[in-house]
């Protein structure tokens, strides 16, 4: 079944492109305060690997941090198959010096050859893939031998057995990611240890996680998303062994 064929997926889909303009909006926001583009900045330099790379953004929702990225000298694919998110990736591009490339792909199956990147990189992806564990296969066949593989993300609904109602946008998302769903997202409720854990079984070498606590700290003097609470977000990262 492909991806746009699974109901559950097109659902996810028909979400985030519902809400790509107002999600984008809440991010530019956020990046026009210059703490927070050097803070995202550090938080992905300090992992990468050295020089300019070939990076594959997974999951890239409406560009932000594959701009980063590709403004610090990286060559870099983002791709998202929410097609709402990649029109306003895509017109952002326009004055970049290097823009990334955006495609619409999917991140549990991405449509390229192995070996393709020096680095994989996501933001609050994590939680939303359908299908992990093929997810972390697929990408350790993607990196070339120590590669690395980086993922921001939060327990954002660990614990919760009901999800907030009310708003427009909180209904339709309770409607699109139900209990039904959450069965299905391996990492939706995860904790880091769990995480880990599936990272390693996956073949990646010295994974680790560093909490951002830094990041937290600008949620809290500049706002979260509509419906979330400021949480201690995690940097996962590893690498694929030589």
């Amino acid at each position: 079944m492909t991806p746009t064929a699974d109901p559950a997926q097109a659902r996810w889909n028909d979400y985030w492109t519902r809400y790509a303009a107002e999600y984008d909006e809440h991010q530019l926001c956020r990046l026009a305060h210059p703490e927070e583009r050097e803070t995202w900045s550090r938080v992905w330099t300090e992992v990468l690997p050295t020089g300019a790379s070939t990076i594959l953004d997974a999951g890239t929702g409406s560009g932000n941090m594959a701009l980063l990225l590709a403004g610090s000298g990286h060559t870099v694919t983002g791709i998202d198959l929410a097609t709402g998110m990649l029109e306003q990736a895509h017109a952002k591009c326009a004055d970049h010096p290097n823009p990334p490339t955006f495609l619409v792909g999917d991140a549990v199956d991405p449509p390229f050859a192995p070996g393709s990147f020096d680095a994989i990189v996501s933001r609050y992806l994590l939680w939303t893939l359908r299908d992990a564990p093929t997810a972390l296969g697929q990408w350790f066949e993607l990196l070339r031998p120590g590669g690395v593989l980086v993922a921001v993300d939060a327990p954002w609904f660990r614990g919760e057995d009901t999800l907030p109602h009310g708003t427009e946008r909180q209904d339709h998302f309770a409607s699109a990611y139900d209990a039904e769903a959450f069965e299905r997202l391996t990492f939706g409720r995860a904790g880091t240890e769990q995480i880990i854990a599936e990272w390693e079984a996956a073949g990646f070498a010295d994974v680790r996680a560093d909490p951002l606590t830094e990041v937290l700290e600008l949620d809290r003097a500049h706002g979260v998303a509509p419906g979330h609470s400021p949480q201690l977000q995690q940097r996962f990262s590893a690498r694929r062994p030589d």
